[in-house]
């Protein structure tokens, strides 16, 4: 598959979704019902069928801890440059300096690019942010918005009612004891893959989809996100520093999974942000942020892409 045929089809759909928009074809109620399904029912099955089916090792375990650093330290570092912004902007900044959209983003780009049976290198890199983006990120934000303080009790609580949270626990139990791959080999493996496949196929396609229905390249629009767009960027680089140093020590030679990596760190923050944001003006800019950050993971979607066919 050549570089250019990875990356035609992707483009192809989010100027689809643009046109949906300014048409007026699929309404913003439809788009919304389109996210809540595949982050509910498509995206659940994809984590729990990735982790369950994953390689684990001591160089896993590792790369899990590089990680959860990689979501931990930018997030922090937003805490300390909320000054340099906006005043009514400042209380978003971590949130948008941090986290990676992998299941509604890095999922279906990176399983057009290497295959479904490779996307355990994903979803290995994703278990830190989704034990931490769901036990603590999205909670932290969710009680910032509504005024409440924070609290283990209550976090454990918004945690086990994520469908993706108890998706990745019980894909890391699968994975760690070997039960799905055992029922791979039984009667019942191809059924099993059916019912997956089926479930998940359409999910690039309506992902890519919604993403292209909140791009907005109006002048005004980007001239506002500009500023964390770009803070964004100067500190994702240092992570992305250290992730490809990360794979090549633990994995060398595993190109697949420098192409994971490469193209993971390079996502936006979590879609799903902009729903947990009460001031509209607010959700907008969050929303319009991770939206046309998407370019930036467009570009290196065909960098990722490059390097895994050349390498």
């Amino acid at each position: 598959m050549s570089t250019l045929t990875a990356v035609v089809p992707v483009v192809v759909m989010l100027v689809m979704g643009m046109v949906m928009r300014m048409t007026g074809f699929l309404s913003r109620q439809c788009i919304n019902d389109l996210k809540t399904l595949v982050a509910m029912v498509m995206l659940t099955v994809t984590v729990f069928n990735a982790l369950a089916t994953a390689d684990f090792s001591m160089s896993t375990l590792q790369m899990v801890l590089v990680m959860l650093v990689i979501d931990v330290v930018p997030f922090l570092i937003g805490f300390a440059i909320r000054p340099l912004f906006p005043e009514k902007r400042r209380r978003y900044i971590p949130f948008l300096m941090s986290m990676y959209e992998g299941g509604m983003l890095v999922y279906p780009l990176y399983t057009n690019m290497c295959g479904a049976d490779r996307l355990s290198n994903v979803a290995i890199l994703d278990i830190s942010g989704v034990l931490f983006g769901f036990g603590v990120w999205m909670n932290m934000l969710a009680a910032q918005e509504c005024g409440e303080p924070m609290s283990v009790r209550g976090t454990f609580r918004k945690a086990l009612s994520s469908p993706t949270f108890i998706a990745a626990v019980l894909g890391l139990f699968c994975g760690l004891t070997g039960i799905v791959k055992w029922l791979l080999h039984t009667p019942a493996g191809p059924l099993y893959q059916g019912v997956e496949s089926i479930i998940t196929a359409p999910m690039s396609a309506l992902i890519l989809l919604a993403v292209g229905y909140d791009l907005d390249l109006r002048p005004a629009k980007i001239k506002e996100v500009l500023q964390p767009i770009g803070a964004r960027f100067v500190i994702q680089a240092f992570a992305f520093i250290a992730g490809v140093m990360a794979v090549k020590r633990l994995f060398p030679g595993n190109t697949a999974m420098l192409a994971a990596v490469m193209l993971y760190i390079s996502a936006p923050s979590g879609f799903s942000t902009a729903a947990y944001i009460k001031d509209p003006e607010g959700g907008s800019y969050v929303a319009t942020t991770n939206s046309l950050y998407v370019i930036i993971t467009i570009v290196m979607y065909a960098v990722a892409t490059y390097v895994y066919e050349r390498m």
